[in-house]
């Protein structure tokens, strides 16, 4: 029998949607740029796939139905039709999370009521105590429906190898979007000047070695009634294309139990052998290589200081930095105008996202370019 194909849609940091599809387009899937994420179509195995490889997406959804309506009788009767047996099993419990905008269906609870009642109506209603709750996503915008399943569960950028964490830490997938933005391919050398828990460093090694950032967790698919075990065993064995020249990869604290922390967190992610670490300043730091990439997720001063109170630490670490690297792209995260006008490296806007509810952009400089005579 044929398998059915799904039509998903791989949610996405906002600016991190072309990354995403060029990740699909490796794992041989057709993807199409929406705001928000990509739409493709695809095999069970390819949405497990995609669940399992992708570093930048923040959720994959499965979209079950996509319908005009205007009325809640109407809503009750397309949610009937809709073949829940395949994602949810008899007396699950379920989750519905609602989104409106500029529709004539704007009551969000009489939205969730009116599914929750199609559901029970075809499965009965949720029963006893179960670990997995499935979520449901309906989507109104100008009275047309769109109703979808998550196959994901928590996040995707909950990787399952951060124990540790220290103040203010980078999600996962942010930090593999930075490195991909600014070209990272695992050849070169990379030099995390605060690493903090060691988000970056550790997604760093990830890429580079060709390892599956979703191969320690679990997912919401494996949850449904026909999930194949068999079928996520054959996706585990799949190979990535690691680095075929791996570079040094220097993870730099001043704390040092930011460094145990990144050192643990290393050691669960499986690359604690990939990564170098240092104890020191940012601003005392050194080229440990004529060229390569340095990256740095500084204090924004919201959380961790005040920002005029920071300007004057930014102006020595811009000094440093164009003394010590100057043949280094250099990418940082900037959450003010004034850190970037008190370094002085002329750096480009590369990307704008909101970190932890804080706009900030990734702000990068090439390095110099030396010509042979």
């Amino acid at each position: 029998m044929p398998q059915p194909h799904l039509n998903c849609f791989a949610i996405t940091p906002p600016g991190a949607e072309i990354l995403c599809a060029k990740e699909l387009e490796t794992l041989g899937i057709k993807a199409e740029i929406q705001p928000g994420g990509v739409a493709f179509c695809a095999l069970i195995r390819d949405l497990y796939r995609v669940n399992l490889w992708s570093r930048v997406a923040a959720r994959i959804l499965v979209r079950l139905a996509e319908f005009r309506c205007r009325d809640f009788p109407e809503l009750y009767r397309q949610a009937l039709r809709l073949p829940w047996g395949r994602y949810l099993r008899a007396g699950q419990p379920f989750q519905i999370r609602v989104s409106r905008r500029e529709s004539r269906l704007n009551h969000s609870g009489r939205i969730s009521d009116s599914l929750r009642a199609a559901i029970e109506k075809t499965l009965g209603p949720p029963a006893g105590v179960q670990t997995h709750n499935q979520l449901i996503f309906v989507r109104f915008a100008q009275d047309q429906c769109t109703i979808s399943i998550d196959s994901s569960g928590e996040l995707l950028h909950f990787r399952g190898y951060r124990q540790t964490a220290v103040t203010a830490p980078l999600r996962e997938n942010l930090a593999a979007a930075i490195l991909l933005k600014l070209g990272y391919d695992g050849s070169q050398p990379l030099l995390d000047a605060m690493c903090g828990s060691g988000t970056l460093a550790i997604e760093a090694a990830l890429l580079a070695a060709g390892i599956a950032p979703g191969r320690a967790r679990d997912f919401s698919f494996m949850h449904w009634p026909h999930y194949r075990p068999h079928v996520w065993t054959l996706c585990l064995q799949e190979q990535g294309k690691p680095a075929p020249q791996r570079a040094i990869i220097l993870a730099n604290d001043q704390d040092s139990k930011a460094l145990a922390a990144t050192a643990t967190n290393a050691h669960c992610a499986g690359v604690g052998e990939e990564l170098q670490l240092h104890l020191g300043g940012a601003e005392e730091l050194t080229a440990p290589a004529p060229a390569g990439i340095l990256l740095c997720n500084p204090p924004y001063g919201e959380r961790l200081g005040h920002a005029a109170q920071l300007l004057p630490w930014y102006k020595t670490l811009g000094n440093a930095w164009q003394k010590n690297f100057p043949f280094w792209h250099i990418g940082w995260v900037c959450a003010d105008p004034r850190f970037a006008g008190a370094m002085h490296l002329n750096c480009q806007r590369r990307w704008s996202f909101s970190n932890g509810g804080i706009t900030v952009e990734l702000r990068y400089r090439p390095g110099q370019v030396t010509i042979s005579p």
